[in-house]
């Protein structure tokens, strides 16, 4: 009998490590605010455009997620990440089912870690580590902040292929390349992020190359300061983007801050996207015809409830320079002004 225990005793023990060797996760989100503006027609990222309406969506994109490693011994690891996106508010799926993401990587203690997939461009973490609303809801800053570029698909890149190395003291490297597969332009770029103690500085970079004129050589480079003080961490951000072939260079400047009050957290930034001036008179690419200068105030302030729960309260107001339509016979663009109370849940 006391053989019989002590044996089922090990096989447990056995058992036990094996399956923690191996793990795979469920997680997701679920996001809905009610949000109202005022019908202008300046450019608002996360706004409700020209709409009056009352209106539900989600500010951070709900999602439904697996997640999965397994120990090879030596240091070594395999991972994998799918990631499927919805709208609650109608219960619709995304078109691409896995669009969030969708990669497997193998990963080395020491040397760091190589991916296949549909993952963020290097450039992204920049961006949307200093946006204080972090390229959500209807005060983000966005996609703004890569001054008229985007990649071929957003801000992820499909057929990637990337390496991220370890943290050197607070320093990683991540450097990526987009296939095109003789269908688009090839997306290629890097990043360099330093994170240690108060301080994270990080600069970023993508450029397409190999496809259409019209995309062949746009890009861009974008640099990143934060400090956090305690009481407040104020954030700079600056990209440069190229666009229409790369013809053309816009920039973006965004000041912005976090501050934990009482048991929440303050959102603000303010961003300024300047185009090109040929831009302004009357050329079309990434930021349409007949574009000025643009200017965007976001205000926020969230609050946990929980672990997994919290509520916010969040708005904005985006002004524009120049003329909606024909330049010569167009409207003034009119200031566009949102706001959105809502509720995320993780788990």
């Amino acid at each position: 009998m006391k053989k019989s225990l002590l044996a089922l005793a090990v096989l447990g023990a056995f058992a036990g490590a094996a399956s923690a060797q191996s793990s795979v996760t469920i997680y997701g989100s679920l996001d809905l605010a009610v949000t109202k503006g005022n019908g202008g027609t300046a450019p608002n990222n996360g706004g409700n455009g020209t709409s009056k309406a009352w209106t539900e969506k989600q500010s951070n994109g709900s999602r439904l997620g697996f997640r999965g490693n397994e120990d090879l011994g030596g240091g070594l690891s395999a991972q994998f990440q799918i990631e499927h996106r919805f709208t609650p508010d109608n219960g619709a799926a995304d078109p691409i089912f896995w669009k969030g993401r969708s990669y497997v990587q193998l990963s080395s203690a020491t040397a760091g870690r190589i991916y296949l997939g549909r993952e963020y461009a290097p450039a992204f973490w920049p961006a949307v580590k200093s946006d204080p609303f972090g390229w959500d809801g209807v005060g983000q800053m966005g996609s703004d902040m890569w001054a008229g570029y985007l990649t071929n698909s957003g801000v992820r890149v499909n057929n990637s292929v990337g390496y991220k190395s370890p943290s050197l003291s607070g320093l990683t490297l991540q450097a990526a390349v987009g296939l095109g597969e003789a269908v688009t332009s090839r997306a290629q770029g890097f990043n360099a992020e330093y994170a240690a103690g108060p301080v994270y500085a990080a600069m970023g970079y993508e450029k397409l190359a190999k496809g259409p004129a019209t995309t062949d050589g746009n890009s861009v480079v974008n640099f990143a300061l934060h400090y956090d003080l305690g009481m407040v961490k104020p954030i700079a951000y600056y990209a440069r983007g190229k666009t229409n072939g790369g013809t053309q260079t816009h920039k973006y400047l965004m000041l912005g801050a976090l501050a934990p009050i009482g048991g929440g957290t303050l959102k603000a930034a303010y961003g300024r996207l300047t185009p090109d001036a040929a831009n302004a008179a009357g050329n079309s690419d990434a930021l349409g015809a007949g574009n000025g200068t643009q200017t965007k105030l976001g205000l926020g302030y969230d609050y946990p409830l929980s672990k997994r729960t919290n509520v916010y309260a969040d708005l904005s107001t985006a002004r524009k320079k120049g003329t909606v339509g024909n330049v010569a016979n167009g409207t003034t663009f009119t200031n566009n002004n949102v706001y959105a109370v809502g509720v995320k849940h993780t788990f």
